[in-house]
This record gives structure tokens, sequence and C-alpha cells, in this order.
């Protein structure tokens, strides 16, 4: 019973869950988040607080989220594998009942990832709700002639080539980001929440009526003070943000400075820049932008400004 049990877990751990879990039925949301993650937090983290563990809450946090980030990375990319298994088991069917049943399977086994994709999605995002409840921090965690294949052709191969265009559709719907870009940038020991989330605040509200649009934020994903924390609004307004992370084995310590053109590439069309307080880089984006012709906004950190004073 021992040797079974082994096998099964070394099953699991290589492949999975595999026909046995096909006809389970998925966890509701409400399930997944209120009952699995964040009583899954509470149980774990809410032990540690107010003992000598405490600092720990923050590492462990972010570790629980991130694993739930990249197993969603990990079943989108098994999404696309099959997907693309579909088109070849489509592009290469013959009529034969091999065939077919090889491209049913892989359409079952596509339909059961997508809905298992939208669960751990789900799991992921009320994860990063729960790291950012619990540390006041953002979570910042791709033969023959046409006629003849077609007399070949039997209802699974259309259904599916309408499941990959179907495919398709969603994940370019998924990737576009709708609204007009603003960029965001700023010091890194930026402590005050208050004056960023009020001065963005303030920011879309004028684009909105000016425009008609919502904004999405672009930042370089810092993960700490004003980007930091700008990130934290975006997530607390609902607003769609846009990260360029530098990329520092290709440019070394000139990232961050190829990030700011990124950001003001002439196709992105950002809207303008909101710059708190800042060091070089950001004074090197504000610098960027205004002669391009973009408004730059800049607002001095407060608390420098007592202490200057």
């Amino acid at each position: 019973m021992a040797y079974d049990n082994a096998n099964t877990y070394e099953t699991i751990e290589l492949f999975g869950l595999t026909e046995k879990d096909a006809h389970l039925p998925i966890p509701e949301d409400h399930v997944l988040t209120d009952h699995i993650i964040r009583e899954s937090f509470e149980s774990f983290l809410g032990q540690l607080r107010g003992t000598g563990l405490e600092a720990e809450i923050e590492p462990l946090a972010h570790g629980l989220a991130t694993i739930l980030q990249r197993r969603k990375v990990a079943l989108g990319k098994e999404v696309d594998r099959t997907a693309d298994k579909i088109g070849a088991l489509a592009k290469s069917h013959d009529g034969s009942e091999i065939a077919e049943t090889a491209l049913e399977e892989a359409q079952a086994r596509f339909l059961q990832l997508r809905e298992i994709v939208g669960a751990v999605d789900v799991m992921s995002e009320a994860a990063a709700e729960c790291y950012e409840i619990e540390t006041g921090h953002a979570f910042i965690p791709a033969a023959g002639s046409r006629a003849s294949v077609r007399a070949q052709e039997t209802g699974a191969v259309f259904e599916a080539r309408q499941l990959l265009e179907q495919h398709d559709r969603e994940t370019a719907e998924k990737s576009k980001v709708e609204g007009v870009p603003l960029i965001v940038s700023g010091a890194t020991d930026w402590t005050d929440v208050d004056v960023i989330f009020n001065t963005l605040d303030k920011v879309r509200e004028r684009i909105k009526q000016n425009r008609n649009q919502e904004i999405f934020l672009c930042h370089k994903g810092g993960k700490h003070g004003a980007e930091m924390i700008a990130a934290r609004w975006a997530r607390a307004r609902g607003i769609a943000q846009a990260r360029f992370d530098p990329r520092w084995s290709a440019h070394g310590r000139a990232a961050p400075f190829k990030c700011n053109d990124e950001m003001l590439d002439d196709k992105f069309a950002a809207t303008g820049v909101v710059l708190f307080g800042g060091n070089g880089v950001a004074l090197n984006l504000g610098q960027k932008a205004e002669a391009k012709g973009l408004t730059v906004m800049r607002v001095t950190d407060p608390a420098k400004k007592t202490a200057e004073t």
C-alpha cells in the first residue's frame, strides 16, 4: 500500500492530477478566495503576529503569493502548448478514428486546463491582495489539395479550429490594455502615501474629464518608495498597470534609463509624467518627457520640504 501511495504521489508531482480529476468540479470563486486563500493566509501567518517571527510574515506572504503566480504562468504555458497540439492534430487530421480520438482528448484537456487556469488566477489575485493587506506593500510579482483535406475533416476538426480561434481572441483581449498611459516615477525613499493617492486621484479625474478615458499606470515596478505606493494606488482603484522592468543583465547600470526610453516611445503615446521627488533616473525621465512635449508634473516630498524648513 505504501508503495502504491508513493507511486501516486510521484505521478502527481511529475504530471499533476490527470484523468482522475478530469470530472471533478472546480470550486466557486468565493470558495477559492475566502475559504482557501484567505483562511490559509490567516491560519498560517496570523499565529506569527506578536511573536519573534513577525518579521518573517512579509517574505512568507510574498512566497505564498509568488507560488500561485508562478503556477498560473506555468499553466498558461501548458494551455498554449495544448493549443499548439490541437492545431497540429487538426492540421494532420486524416479522418481516422485514432486521429479523431486524439483530437477529442486534446480538446478535453484544453478545456479542463482553461478552467484550472481561471481558478488559479482567482487564487493568485486573492493571494496578492492578502499579501498587500498583511504587509501594506503592493505585490509586484506572454498532401493533397485543399478540397480533399476539407473532405476528410470531421466535426471535431471544425470544433478544434473554433476553439483555437476563441483562445486566440481571448488571449489577445486579456493582453490588451485600454486607456491613456500615464507614467509615474520618483524617489525610492518616498513614504507619504496620502500625497501620492490624492495626486493620482486628481490626475485621473482630470484626464477622464478632458479625454473621457480611463488611465493606466506605467512604471518600472520599484519595490520601494513612490513607484511601490503608486502601484498600491492602481490596485486599490482598479487601474491597469504596465510594468517596464529594467533588464540589468542586458543593459547594466543603464537599464533604468533604457526603461525611460521604452516608456516614452512614440508608439506608446503616453499622456504625461508624474514625478514624486526623484533621483537621477527620475530627473532623466522628466527631461526626456519634456523634450518630447509631454506634460511633467513634479511633486515635492513633504517630508523633505519640512526638513529643509
